[in-house]
Parts: structure tokens; C-alpha cells; sequence
């Protein structure tokens, strides 16, 4: 008898990809949570991005919003599990003065704070 390889057995188990996908469709809860999840991945990079494009350091976004330098390292590096108002998204493309464009799961969001 052959000695299975450990290809052979790493082969008979799901991938994590096909593991999440199996639970997203079994699970109402896991699915909820986890297009919450990627919804917050999403906004953080859109922050980052805006952020970068504006050429600002997070302490002076930060600086711009009157908040400390680590909210906004939370919000970027999805620390805080909460997901952030629109009155704050839209402070922050005041801020930077660049559209946050959120793309997400068939969804499409784009917030331009106005010129006073």
C-alpha cells in the first residue's frame, strides 16, 4: 500500500475560501457579520487612500477633524470594530478634500463633503 502524501491529504480537505463560502450560505448571522466585516475593510482603505492622496500624515488629518492621531490609525487599520458615521466620513473628505469611494459587494458608495 502507497503512503499517502501529505498533498494527497492536505488535498482532501475544503480550502478556508470554500470553508467561508459553504458557512456564508448556511449561516444568515456569519453572512451578516462578515459583509460587515468587508464593508469595514472597504471604508478603512477608502480613508487611507483619501488620506494619502491629500499627502497628510494621519496626525494631521487628525489634527484637521480636532481628533488624536489614533482614531484615525484605528479607523485605517480596522482596530475598531465599529464602523464609522457618514458625519464623519464626511469630515474627513472635507479634510482631505478628495471623494471617499466605498466599493463593496455590488454596492457603490461615494461621498464628496461640499465647498462652504
Amino acid at each position: 500500500m502507497k503512503k499517502e502524501t501529505l498533498r494527497e491529504r492536505v488535498a482532501r480537505y475544503p480550502t478556508l475560501d470554500a470553508s467561508i463560502k459553504a458557512r456564508e450560505q448556511q449561516d444568515p448571522a456569519f453572512q451578516a457579520e462578515l459583509a460587515r466585516a468587508r464593508l469595514r475593510v472597504a471604508i478603512a482603505r477608502a480613508i487611507k487612500q483619501a488620506r494619502e492622496l491629500a499627502g497628510m500624515t494621519q496626525a494631521e488629518l487628525a489634527s484637521a477633524l480636532d481628533l488624536k492621531q489614533s482614531a484615525i490609525g484605528r479607523l485605517e487599520s480596522l482596530r475598531d470594530q465599529r464602523l464609522p458615521s457618514v458625519d464623519l466620513l464626511l469630515r474627513i473628505s472635507a479634510a482631505t478634500r478628495k471623494r471617499l469611494v466605498v466599493k463593496q459587494a455590488g454596492m457603490r458608495i461615494e461621498l464628496v463633503a461640499k465647498s462652504a
